[in-house]
């Protein structure tokens, strides 16, 4: 009989940074306990990172115990192999009940070895645990991972094999293909995780029934990574129509409501990006990145993940020559609130050059002397619907995105050769204004429309705020804003005080 593990705290983290509401947690576990699900995956043991995570990202003592008590059910934790070591295991896996408790270790097939070693320790530890081999539509045809799996037997101390669909690539034949590769080489149990990118997270969990494969995970409306998972509810209902499952409706459809405001909220689930990093087995991460901030249009992130399309040949913008003083606009409402102050302030320095990392503002400063460039992020161009004369120059990321063809004139257009004062958020704005800056080698770098936010109403105001700080943490240059601002590190004097 097959074993259902719902997923939706873990893999629905992604969304939610790893915090849930405390009375929906309750509810979550007052209706799952009355439905045939056998496993419930809490969440994620790590070590400490860089950065905020919430509380089922480290599954700290007391959240175990409560969560513990609030049912009889088995709960599973996930970890990490690219992150933990045995020597971690100690610390990871304390204060966890034996009995009660299932790891999970999630890898990649060039780490099975070593993940095997990290579950044998765990399994004398007295866990059940149980390995996700992730990327599978990969494997299909890795002669080598069938080897290892031979020679490894892992059913000694492992008691499931999670096939995972990280991409939601996989097609039905195929995967039933990889089963009975894998039951050629070795007796263990099997599970399936799949993704929805190609919405056949539910075909493919099929196949994988019909082919024996015992354990199924599933998510509250698909909430997880990118374009989700099977669908819990879809599955339980389908069990019941079946005659395979005892499934109360209500009680499902209670459950279910709960994560109605969250779906609403992130927007979960597949699009036409998300379908092509499936049909071309591309990582969702990068499709998750481009959407947090509405940076790229869906057209933009579908042109970029698909690798066929020839990029236009530009000029490299390297080192240029120097300036004393640049200032860099940007998109908040003190543009607007102080314009004629910071058009006087520039028409008083004509020397300063202007840098504009949004095209929001452009028109209004058309007519000003000062030397002006573009740091064109995105799909910023594709809002514009022609050239505009007073931009000397327009500069791109490294590794840019297509230009519009009607656009591009490859004598304004310059692509930086590197951005080399930060490691991540490499196509942000920001980031290209001030790499525009450093390669100016401006003494004074002003900075004026980045107010930040004094309420966090949406999640791309999150990512928005969170993006720009650490921007603006990792540049070696004093930055000063001329405009209020919520932004720390930054110098503030008033643009009154300038003119």
């Amino acid at each position: 009989m097959i074993k259902l593990v719902d997923c939706t705290l873990r893999d629905g983290g992604y969304y939610t940074n790893w915090d849930f509401d405390k009375n929906l947690i309750k509810k979550y576990f007052k209706y799952i306990n009355q439905l045939p699900i056998d496993i419930i995956e809490i969440g994620y043991r790590n070590k400490t990172k860089e950065g905020y995570f919430g509380e089922f990202f480290y599954l700290p003592q007391n959240t175990i115990k409560k969560l513990n008590k609030s049912t009889e059910k088995k709960l599973s934790i996930m970890l990490n192999a690219k992150d933990c070591n045995l020597k971690d295991l100690d610390n990871l896996l304390k204060d966890l009940n034996k009995e009660k408790t299932i790891i999970r270790i999630a890898t990649a097939v060039e780490k099975l070895e070593t993940t095997f070693l990290l579950a044998k320790e765990i399994n004398k530890k007295g866990f059940q645990v149980a390995i996700n081999i992730m990327y599978i539509s990969k494997i299909v045809n890795n002669n080598l991972f069938f080897e290892k799996l031979k020679k490894l037997k892992l059913e000694n101390n492992v008691f499931c094999l999670y096939l995972v669909d990280s991409y939601g690539s996989i097609l039905p034949m195929d995967l039933e293909k990889l089963i009975n590769k894998i039951k050629k080489v070795s007796n263990i149990e099997l599970g399936f995780h799949g993704h929805n990118n190609l919405e056949m997270a539910l075909i493919n969990t099929l196949t994988a029934v019909e082919n024996k494969v015992k354990y199924i995970d599933s998510t509250i409306l698909g909430m997880g990574r990118g374009a989700g998972n099977l669908k819990t509810e879809l599955f339980l209902t389908y069990l019941k129509s079946q005659k395979k499952k005892n499934v109360n409706l209500k009680t499902l459809g209670k459950l279910t409501e709960l994560f109605v405001p969250l779906k609403k909220q992130y927007e979960w689930g597949t699009n036409l990006a998300y379908m092509v990093s499936g049909s071309y087995t591309l990582p969702q991460k990068e499709v998750m990145d481009a959407l947090k901030v509405n940076r790229y249009s869906l057209a933009g992130i579908v042109d970029s993940l698909h690798k066929e399309e020839n990029k236009q040949n530009i000029k490299k913008l390297t080192q240029e020559n120097s300036v004393n003083s640049c200032i860099i606009i940007g998109g908040g409402e003190s543009i607007d609130n102080h314009l004629n102050s910071i058009k006087q302030f520039l028409r008083k320095n004509k020397k300063i050059t202007i840098i504009h990392s949004t095209s929001k503002y452009i028109n209004k400063f058309k007519k000003l002397s000062n030397n002006q460039l573009f740091a064109v992020a995105g799909d910023e161009l594709t809002k514009l619907d022609k050239i505009y004369t007073h931009i000397s120059k327009y500069i791109l990321e490294p590794n840019f995105k297509r230009i519009k063809e009607e656009l591009f004139d490859k004598n304004i257009f310059y692509e930086l050769e590197n951005i080399n004062f930060i490691n991540k958020y490499k196509d942000s704005p920001l980031t290209i204004s001030l790499q525009i800056a450093s390669n100016l080698n401006c003494k004074e770098i002003f900075l004026v429309g980045f107010d930040g936010y004094s309420e966090l109403k949406n999640k791309k105001d999150f990512y928005l705020m969170e993006e720009n700080q650490t921007i603006i943490n990792s540049f070696d240059k004093p930055l000063i804003s001329l405009t209020e601002t919520k932004y720390k590190n930054l110098l503030q004097k008033s643009i009154y005080s300038q003119i």
